[in-house]
């Protein structure tokens, strides 16, 4: 049998000794989230520089080598080459995937429009199959395809990059690197309006967003 002496040196914790042990758990706990944070900057800072960065390169090269713009694909003709980013059968209708292709490999010898492949440009390499799509995993855990194609805009007279199926958070993110803000509304990178539009308040939302090009 146990002495009272024994018993009474069977001490718990005292409240010093476990404020410590807490301190410890929150440092590896936020050590964690901010590894986590920077592995989405890390990949969110990709998706910019693999893809978007990328195709806006192939897009200023493509006019600077012939003087036209990159997506004025929808008849072929000369008549149809009017400077307007127009990647599907006319002006105000959704781009299609024929036409995104038509981006990098325009349509046959002979007609006015030429792709990238055709004047010696590469379409940039990504993470998929298609040189016009590139996978992100949001902070969800979900695995959305963007997708882009050149588009105008035919009450703001612009032509823009379209980007769909992308998450407001990296939307957010996308706009605080082109412009410093992140509101959808102001610069360059906006929502899909012809003003802009604020992206969601769920960052794993798919959106669609515009990167309003100069001409």
């Amino acid at each position: 049998m146990k002495s009272k002496t024994e018993f009474g040196n069977n001490k718990g914790f005292t409240l010093i000794e476990m404020a410590i042990v807490l301190i410890i758990i929150g440092i590896i706990i936020g050590a964690v989230v901010k590894g986590k944070d920077l592995v989405r900057g890390a990949e969110q800072k990709k998706v910019y520089s693999k893809f978007i960065s990328e195709w806006l390169t192939c897009y200023l090269n493509f006019y600077d080598r012939t003087g036209k713009v990159l997506g004025d694909t929808w008849d072929g003709s000369a008549a149809g080459q009017d400077g307007k980013a127009d990647t599907s059968a006319g002006t105000a209708t959704a781009p299609t995937d024929a036409g995104r292709v038509d981006l990098y490999d325009g349509p046959a010898a002979g007609t006015a429009y030429m792709g990238l492949k055709q004047i010696g440009l590469t379409a940039p390499a990504t993470n998929t199959a298609l040189n016009y799509q590139y996978r992100y995993t949001d902070s969800c855990g979900a695995a959305n395809i963007l997708t882009i194609a050149f588009a105008y805009d035919t009450t703001g007279k612009y032509n823009y990059m379209e980007i769909t199926n992308i998450p407001n958070e990296l939307c957010i993110s996308l706009d605080t690197m082109i412009d410093s803000q992140a509101d959808g509304t102001l610069g360059d990178f906006i929502g899909d309006a012809q003003t802009g539009a604020a992206w969601g308040t769920d960052p794993c939302t798919t959106t669609t967003a515009r990167w309003k090009l100069e001409f």
